[in-house]
């Protein structure tokens, strides 16, 4: 397998897992497959959640393969999209893929504060928090980073896949314990108690719903 474009040998969660062929299969396993049949969540139950809150001025941190940002319903014809990620194949894959829209791209840790002060009306975190390291509390970090970065009524929002508590069976419940032992999975102790208290402690408003195993997340800063 090739390695990730990326000049940082340490790679925050699974950022140096997504090759090429990792990319190439993302959407119809990954999306297509994994998450309705394991997470019992469709990928178009997380592309209506996308479409909710995206904006004209958005910040999309971990792209992926860029399925959301492809297919997402954007509120204008021509919105401003700043990808950033670690892996910089992720970006270039996502960029390629939503071209038309001419986005610009940052290598991005998501455990560090973003590298500009630029303002966005929305923020996506989608399927990011349950590969990155730590605990949900640790993890927490990614909101403290970028909040600074929204406007005034601005939305930080996005969905993760919960490790505890979930319910899903035992299909569900091995797929999870292989993903966290293969390393793409960083979630066998994040539960819906914390992320709510994690977000109460930093929004003044805020919603978290579940959909499977899968949580929702959007915080305002007003």
């Amino acid at each position: 397998m090739s390695e990730p474009k990326s000049n940082d040998k340490h790679m925050s969660g699974d950022a140096s897992m997504y090759t090429k062929p990792v990319l190439r299969i993302y959407d119809p396993i990954a999306l297509g497959i994994v998450c309705p049949v394991a997470w019992k969540c469709s990928r178009n139950t997380m592309l209506d959640f996308f479409n909710d809150n995206v904006r004209e001025k958005h910040l999309d941190i971990g792209p992926g393969s860029g399925f959301f940002l492809d297919r997402a319903t954007f509120p204008t014809s021509n919105p401003d999209i700043v990808l950033a990620d670690l892996n910089e194949l992720v970006l270039e894959t996502a960029a390629n893929r939503i071209s038309r829209y001419s986005p610009r791209t940052m290598v991005q840790d998501a455990l560090k504060p973003l590298q500009t002060e630029e303002k966005f009306q929305s923020i996506a975190l989608q399927n990011v928090l349950h590969c990155l390291p730590g605990t949900m509390e640790s993890k927490a970090t990614v909101f403290d980073n970028f909040l600074r970065n929204l406007t005034s009524n601005g939305v930080l929002f996005g969905c993760t896949v919960l490790g505890k508590n979930h319910g899903l069976g035992q299909l569900g419940t091995w797929m999870m314990e292989k993903y966290n032992e293969a390393g793409s999975f960083n979630n066998l102790e994040d539960d819906l108690e914390t992320l709510e208290a994690v977000l109460k402690s930093r929004f003044p408003r805020y919603s978290v719903r579940t959909r499977g195993a899968v949580a929702f997340f959007e915080g305002w800063v007003s």
